[in-house]
């Protein structure tokens, strides 16, 4: 958010907007947020391209016992670390509230999220407020903070698919040290907090102005989820169904 806001063979592949091919075990792929999506109006879900040619939509496997995650303060005044926890608290409340899905909360790690090692991330998101500086996304001088999330793809004599297995949402201190605290219309921290976790839940930007996941922080950005950010989450929630993910995609269960 901007304030003006598989194949047998082991490869690693970086685009330009951050997209990432890893290649760890055969017949999956790993991919990380951040290549060019066509923006809806309103919802934009995250799209998984498959072996066969063929996309789908990422999301989380919603009969996973529960999304798992953690903190990483370190960046933070430690006066004000109650309360920016309490924020945190409430967006995943909300985010859980809006998709059906169990969330988790599993304390404090000193774990830093960057374009390579998400897969060994100590929870299924790691929500970080620390110094850009530390990681390795694109931040621009007016940038509040940056979200996504880390799929599997696979196929085989079974079949193909696709699943979310990490997220991470970054909070940039100078950025949100400017805002007001809590939640409510405008340039709230609120807001941000929840614009990065959905980020994290699966949706991208959008074109309208009126819905939290507007790329730009502004004046008349909502109080919370707006109806199509809820939307969105609704599409990639518990009522679209479990993922039925094979057991070789080799990724660390947090239940």
């Amino acid at each position: 958010m901007d304030h003006s806001r598989t194949r047998p063979v082991l490869k690693v592949a970086l685009a330009l907007t951050l997209l990432a091919l890893v290649m760890v075990t055969p017949m999956l792929a790993f991919n990380l947020t951040g290549e060019k999506t066509a923006l809806g109006l309103n919802y934009t879900l995250r799209s998984a391209q498959l072996a066969s040619g063929k996309s789908t939509t990422a999301r989380w496997n919603p009969c996973q016992k529960a999304i798992v995650w953690r903190v990483n303060m370190a960046g933070w005044p430690a006066s004000k670390r109650p309360a920016m926890l309490k924020q945190i608290q409430t967006s995943v409340a909300r985010v859980a509230k809006v998709t059906g899905m169990k969330y988790r909360y599993a304390g404090t790690t000193t774990f830093i999220p960057r374009q390579e090692n998400l897969a060994s991330a100590p929870a299924d998101i790691v929500v970080a407020v620390i110094d850009p500086k530390k990681t390795n996304f694109s931040f621009s001088e007016n940038s509040l903070g940056y979200g996504g999330v880390l799929w599997a793809t696979w196929y085989g004599s079974s079949g193909e698919g696709a699943a979310v297995v990490r997220g991470y949402a970054v909070l940039i201190p100078s950025g949100m040290n400017k805002l007001k605290p809590g939640f409510g219309t405008g340039n709230k921290q609120g807001n941000v907090v929840l614009h990065e976790l959905a980020h994290a839940a699966g949706l991208d930007h959008v074109r309208s102005k009126a819905q939290q996941m507007y790329p730009d922080l502004t004046a008349k950005s909502p109080n919370g989820l707006a109806p199509g950010d809820v939307q969105g989450l609704q599409k990639i929630g518990s009522k679209a169904g479990c993922i039925d993910v094979p057991s070789r995609v080799n990724i660390t269960d947090y239940n």
